[in-house]
């Protein structure tokens, strides 16, 4: 790990500006698509009874995050499907098969993943950082260097 000088860190935050406001932008507006698309997709979700024996649990599963402990594929097709329409009714364009709100979040996923690669350049670092808290941590850093207000160029 090499520890840049202080002007450096100010060239690079300088530099990747653009970057930072892109990366912002993406979590802003994925975190909308969630709870737009959200909106729209519990009541389909709720006119289905998806059940699980898998892992140990039995029962209704009443989170669509847990869809994948449901066995019955033909239902989670179904279910698909109806949401797939929705998607299409609510002016989604992408690929059949495919989430607005997955497809916003992949980009931002993305968008973070090429600023927090170019701060392991400038720090020479091997890999962005596995762990969760690291990861938000070094992208907390990164984007705060990034959109400070008051910067002069080294």
């Amino acid at each position: 790990m090499k520890t840049p000088t202080i002007n450096e860190f100010k060239a690079w935050a300088l530099e990747h500006q653009s970057l930072a406001l892109a990366v912002c932008k993406a979590q802003a507006f994925a975190q909308c698509e969630r709870i737009r698309v959200d909106k729209y997709v519990k009541p389909i979700f709720d006119r289905y009874e998806f059940h699980s024996t898998l892992c140990g649990s039995t029962g209704r599963i009443t989170d669509p995050e847990r869809l994948y402990l449901c066995e019955d594929e033909p239902l989670c097709a179904a279910y698909y499907a109806a949401c797939d329409k929705a998607h299409r009714e609510h002016g989604f364009k992408g690929e059949p098969g495919q989430c607005p709100a997955l497809v916003a979040d992949t980009r931002r996923i993305q968008l973070e993943n090429g600023l927090l690669r170019a701060g392991c350049e400038l720090f020479d670092l091997q890999d962005i950082p596995s762990l969760p808290d690291q990861r938000a941590q070094m992208l907390r850093l990164l984007l705060g260097a990034c959109l400070i207000k008051e910067r002069k160029a080294a």
